[in-house]
């Protein structure tokens, strides 16, 4: 339906005169009369009864009224929505990440931007190293908030940070000091571990590997609270990121290290280079640069050993 048909309609109805409808709307009477008949062709009913110089609404008219009205409204703002598309000031963002990153840092960051960029939706996918590298390269979302192990030639990457693994159980099993714990140290006592979905037990295995210990493994999960529930339980030494929450209770946490030196890893904001970010994508993972420095991780005073690759900022 011709937009300019229901505009004449509108203004006509509003002024009640042709003339000054046609006035307003910058076309003459006779092209404003022809698109109010059009229109009435184009419906199969008479909007207007004509009352001396005045043009009174029919019943029919007034019925339509709101609902053409409504029509308006809805171009207007699609013609809105369009305009900040491409300006790249609108649109939907679907960004992976592991749980405990989610917990660790998006909370604040994602209620902030949408405060600040209201028009820009952000919808959060759940899942692990490997999964999200499967769902970017399908392109189920357009950012993967993952280690830097998973970076692929076809992908663009910003790094956003760097993440530290954490010995946590009870006093019994790591003691009560807060400096840092070998990898030979905790793998004669049973290792609460996140299964090989996440990157920390791929760095975890390798570091394994480089001490020649055989890690004794009393559980895998996918849940970060699983494994602390069951450590604070005495179960076992859950090893986590540093992202993971919080050590509580009876909990001790401890960096993890390898040689004298934390073991970490990066991790990267990544996505497909064939389809790029439009700018407020870009503008989500800077700002989600910066605010992830703002909550680094407080330094250990122990150099840190990074066994998976790096990539430029």
């Amino acid at each position: 339906m011709d937009i300019r048909l229901l505009t004449g309609f509108v203004t006509t109805a509003e002024l009640g005169n042709v003339t000054l409808a046609a006035e307003k709307l910058h076309i003459t009477q006779s092209a404003l009369s022809r698109q109010i008949k059009a229109l009435e062709d184009m419906l199969g009913v008479s909007l207007f009864q004509r009352v001396g110089k005045r043009m009174r609404l029919s019943a029919e008219g007034a019925a339509l009224l709101p609902r053409m009205n409504a029509v308006l409204q809805a171009s207007r703002t699609l013609q809105a929505s369009a305009g900040q598309l491409r300006k790249g000031e609108s649109g939907l963002l679907r960004v992976g990440a592991c749980s405990q990153v989610i917990e660790r840092f998006l909370p604040d960051f994602l209620a902030r931007w949408q405060r600040d960029n209201p028009s820009i939706a952000v919808q959060i996918v759940e899942g692990g190293g490997a999964d999200l590298n499967a769902r970017l390269g399908e392109g189920a979302i357009q950012i993967a908030i993952n280690a830097a192990s998973f970076l692929e030639d076809h992908y663009e990457a910003t790094t956003l940070g760097t993440l530290s693994l954490t010995a946590v159980a009870t006093p019994e099993l790591i003691g009560d000091g807060d400096g840092l714990i070998e990898i030979a140290d905790i793998a004669r006592h049973p290792l609460l571990l996140l299964n090989h979905r996440h990157a920390s037990r791929e760095m975890l295995d390798a570091a394994c590997r480089l001490a020649g210990v055989s890690p004794q493994v009393a559980l895998e999960s996918n849940a970060p609270h699983t494994l602390l529930a069951l450590a604070e339980a005495g179960s076992g030494i859950a090893v986590v990121p540093a992202a993971a929450p919080p050590a509580t209770g009876r909990l001790r946490a401890r960096p993890l290290g390898y040689g004298g030196r934390v073991l970490s890893f990066d991790i990267c904001a990544m996505w497909r280079i064939s389809e790029g970010l439009p700018p407020y994508g870009l503008r989500f993972v800077d700002l989600l640069r910066r605010h992830i420095a703002d909550a680094a991780e407080p330094a250990t005073g122990s150099e840190k050993v990074v066994l998976m690759r790096r990539v430029g900022a």
